[in-house]
């Protein structure tokens, strides 16, 4: 039979559980991926920046085993684009964090962490600034 004692014990219990139990799952957010080729597979297509009016849209695309990124921008006609830049590489590294995403072209490269990746979204940050995209063939 239970007393008073068990009955407080066991409700905070549950209280500790439902309270850190979201706080878990966000640390888990790249769920959907745990390899690099995982990774690949959800970053190529286009991709727009969440909240931003600049036009330009980010193609990641492959080729003969290799991620590349064209950075475009939509004319009228419908799937023509005017480039903005090009001749980028990517390639991404599984690190004890998650994943970088290393961006290179003649100018110089950069790194990216990656903290979200879905079909749908995907979250880099870049010199500890976040930015939001959203997959635009979908």
């Amino acid at each position: 039979m239970y007393n008073i004692h068990d009955t407080l014990k066991m409700k905070i219990i549950l209280i500790l559980i439902l309270t850190f139990s979201p706080l878990t799952l966000l640390g888990q957010q790249l769920k959907c991926c745990e390899t690099v080729k995982e990774v690949e597979h959800y970053l190529i297509g286009e991709w727009k920046i969440q909240s931003s009016n600049s036009d330009i849209e980010y193609h990641y695309w492959q080729e003969n085993g290799k991620i590349y990124l064209s950075m475009v921008e939509p004319t009228e006609l419908k799937k023509e684009y005017l480039l903005v830049e090009h001749d980028f590489t990517v390639r991404v590294e599984k690190t004890n964090r998650g994943f970088k995403i290393q961006t290179t072209n003649l100018n110089g490269n950069w790194s990216s962490e990656l903290k979200y990746l879905n079909s749908k979204k995907l979250i880099l940050i870049t010199d500890g600034n976040e930015t939001e995209y959203y997959n635009i063939e979908e």
